[in-house]
């Protein structure tokens, strides 16, 4: 379970940011459940995980992008996330800007890729962990050790194709639904 990110809180009754709730993005199934706070998880779970089909109490909408890249971002005990993961934005950010897929944090339009900054993935050595959710393929792919210079082909041939660049040195799990796939 991811808890924080940098998704903006939504707004209150009154138009004002409401910070007591917060949006969340459900993943494999690229759901937002919009002004969850923190005594409705359960309700969350049971609804839009456990049991789908079942009426909530919360709003939910699809997630508007094709692909969803998750950034571990963290600065409590190894501060390496926390330096790693802003750089790894950016870069992505640049690459994807030239394939017309980039979408900020209020773009809603179809398509693209989000990216977002999660709370904690993986171990501290494998700095900046990525992990790259592909909609329409129904693929998680989780690469660790990536650096700017990796950007460019994480966005041409792992987010675009769900091809490894380097899958020795980077390639830390993933799921594949299409091929039954839980890891490789």
């Amino acid at each position: 379970m991811v808890s924080a990110s940098n998704l903006t809180p939504p707004e209150g009754e009154d138009g004002t940011i409401d910070s007591g709730k917060t949006t969340v993005l459900l993943l494999p199934s690229f759901t937002f459940v919009d002004r969850v706070a923190y005594g409705d998880v359960r309700h969350v779970v049971d609804t839009f995980i456990d049991n789908p089909k079942q009426e909530s109490r919360l709003s939910s909408r699809p997630c508007p992008h094709d692909y969803v890249v998750l950034l571990c971002s963290h600065q409590r005990r190894d501060a390496r996330c926390g330096i790693t993961a802003p750089l790894i934005k950016k870069e992505l950010e640049r690459h994807l800007r030239g394939h017309g897929l980039y979408r900020d944090l209020d773009d809603e339009r179809p398509g693209g890729v989000g990216i977002y900054f999660v709370s904690h993935v993986g171990g501290h050595k494998f700095a900046a962990n990525v992990l790259i959710y592909r909609k329409k393929e129904q693929q998680m792919i989780w690469l660790g050790r990536v650096k700017p210079e990796h950007c460019e082909g994480v966005v041409k041939y792992t987010i675009l194709q769900g091809k490894v660049v380097h899958p020795d040195s980077q390639l830390r799990g993933g799921f594949d639904r299409m091929k039954g796939l839980t890891s490789w």
